[in-house]
């Protein structure tokens, strides 16, 4: 329900914003629901790897810089593996609401399989999964598990065996 619900607010750009509000029923009960802040922006990153090792045109620094790419470079690329990844060090430990992930708009197929890892030192849990294939220029908004709190973030691919992460803007709200 929540995830319908944020589609449909997705016209607005939450970016920039370092708050926004909105007011739902939930089983019938008046819940408001906050997100203070995309707290990935501008954040340390790194991949598991970047294509043709051109941080140019495909550095993990583009998923967190507040612009989504509407062309096909400045945009996270990670070369194809196994179980590409990207992570995101929020230099603090914040509860986690959710992740945003803009996908690129051609070959949106290639996000699928995605779960979402947390961490306060190196031992990752998984705490939100999203199935996919997602579409091209698909906004993916992927819910944590409830008290998720962490430092640390990775969104990893799970299965299958040539695959590469195109991510070009990543969310991270907090609250």
């Amino acid at each position: 329900m929540i995830i319908r619900l944020l589609k449909i607010i997705n016209g607005v750009n939450t970016t920039h914003c370092l708050a926004f509000e909105y007011n739902l029923h939930i089983n019938r009960m008046p819940t408001k629901v906050i997100w203070r802040e995309n707290s990935a922006l501008g954040k340390p990153t790194n991949g598991s790897s970047v294509y043709g090792n051109d941080y140019t045109n495909w550095s993990p620094d583009y998923a967190i810089d507040g612009i989504v790419q509407k062309n096909d470079t400045q945009l996270f690329h990670s070369a194809f593996e196994q179980f590409p990844c990207i992570r995101i060090d929020l230099l603090e430990i914040a509860p986690i609401s959710f992740i945003r992930v803009y996908n690129r708009n051609g070959l949106g197929h290639r996000f699928h399989d995605v779960a979402v890892e947390v961490s306060n030192n190196s031992d990752y849990v998984q705490r939100g999964f999203y199935q996919g294939p997602a579409a091209n220029g698909e906004v993916v908004d992927i819910m944590c598990d409830s008290h998720t709190v962490a430092r640390y973030v990775r969104l990893r691919i799970m299965k299958g065996s040539n695959n590469c992460l195109n991510i070009p803007e990543l969310e991270i709200y907090t609250h």
